[in-house]
């Protein structure tokens, strides 16, 4: 498949930062990422550089605030609502996991966000939604 799908939205990637302390996160954020990391205390993962924990928010075309992209050494990530603590997408090892068909037009739309560039999100996140073999058998 080389065109989106239908229903493909427009995202795009902005405000990357990369926090040391959880005190850099918007509360959101910060429940968001304690999530992901518990038990580990959220400032001992953020402040080890190993780690190099990035956060950006992805909007619509409008700048409206979609979800939260979140990535790490080692091709951790995840996507959330901006609310919430139920990951949308989430992956290790740089390949984000398909969970069901409706997630194609978001993957469509978030692997072009990232290709876009200049947003600054360093954690090569791969969102696969051309490859019909990744979507077989998904309801």
């Amino acid at each position: 498949m080389s065109e989106p799908p239908p229903g493909t939205p427009e995202l795009h990637v902005v405000r990357r930062r990369r926090p040391v302390t959880s005190a850099e996160l918007l509360p959101a954020e910060r429940a968001q990422l304690a999530k992901v990391w518990q038990p580990v205390d959220l400032d001992d993962v953020l402040l080890d550089e190993e780690n190099e924990v990035e956060t950006a928010e992805v909007v619509d075309g409008h700048g409206t605030l979609r979800y939260r992209l979140y990535g790490w050494n080692y091709g951790g990530g995840y996507l959330f609502p901006p609310d919430g603590l139920e990951p949308v997408a989430s992956g290790a090892q740089h390949d984000m996991e398909h969970r069901s068909a409706g997630q194609r037009p978001l993957f469509a739309a978030m692997d072009r966000a990232l290709k876009a560039g200049g947003h600054g999100f360093q954690q090569p996140l791969h969102f696969c939604w051309e490859n019909d073999a990744c979507w077989e058998g998904l309801t």
